[in-house]
């Protein structure tokens, strides 16, 4: 029901037939399934199924708003470009009903490779093309909710932290690293040993990804702020899991004096971080 919903839902040729029919199908989508209490739960959906219509949102969420070359007048367009918003916002609630569904299912961690595939896919177009409409409060708001999802993209992000084409870009790249990082030091138990291990996995790269922002800062300075901020962060979040230390042994001299020049005494204060 769900997916026929849905086509109907987004095809152009639904919104010129009705925008009565179009908020009614809005309406059931969202009350009577992606709000709903109840989910589709066992082996009644398949998992390329899930991955399919993950990936079909995704691009929605991500896609930009064409302008109408046949919207002459200010209603048209006023129109079209509601109608963009809410067939975004059905995307992304999609999403988030989808990922749920797929996490109560309790697959292998081996099962989901392409899914996380599919959200590399989607973060290589949000770093390298002008065109992807994502956002970054979505993107953070899948980490919050699906953490594992942020653990398998996180040193995906850490790279393209130092690379992102643009200072927007590379600040925004910061934003999705602190979200994955929060979850990272907020385990407990079990839980923790993993975080630890994935932390330590990448210490290399966020090495590289301080060095690189420290040694190239942003021209606006609230940008330079962020900069400064994630690097306080970065230690405080580390000494969480007496890792410390060990990113100060990754860390080139040179990182570590433009580090000092950046945060001044602070530095100093966050070497002996370490509980």
């Amino acid at each position: 029901m769900y997916s026929h919903l849905a086509r109907a839902f987004v095809n152009p040729h639904t919104a010129e037939v009705s925008d009565q029919l179009s908020q009614r199908i809005s309406g059931i989508l969202q009350k009577k399934i992606l709000k709903a209490k109840d989910h589709p739960k066992g082996d009644e959906v398949q998992l390329s199924t899930l991955e399919s219509l993950l990936e079909r949102n995704l691009k929605l969420a991500s896609k930009p708003f064409r302008k109408q070359k046949s919207a002459t007048n200010t209603s048209k367009k006023s129109a079209a470009l509601n109608r963009y918003k809410m067939v975004s916002s059905f995307a992304q609630n999609s999403t988030f009903w989808i990922l749920k569904i797929v996490d109560s299912r309790n697959f292998a961690e081996s099962e989901l490779q392409r899914i996380v595939q599919i959200f590399q896919k989607i973060l290589v177009d949000y770093f390298d093309s002008k065109k992807s409409q994502v956002k970054a409060a979505f993107l953070k708001e899948i980490f919050k909710r699906r953490p594992w999802i942020g653990h398998a993209v996180f040193g995906f992000i850490l790279e393209r932290c130092g690379s992102a084409k643009s200072d927007f870009r590379r600040v925004e790249a910061l934003e999705l690293v602190m979200e994955i990082l929060k979850s990272l030091a907020t385990e407990s138990g079990e839980g923790k040993n993993s975080s630890k291990k994935i932390v330590k996995s990448n210490l290399d790269k966020i090495s590289h990804a301080m060095k690189e922002l420290v040694t190239n800062m942003p021209s606006k300075q609230a940008r330079r702020a962020e900069v400064r901020k994630f690097c306080v962060k970065v230690f405080e979040i580390l000494s969480k899991h007496n890792l410390t230390k060990y990113l100060l042994k990754t860390l080139a001299p040179e990182a570590q004096a433009a580090l000092e020049a950046q945060l001044g005494e602070k530095f100093l204060c966050l070497k002996k971080l370490e509980k």
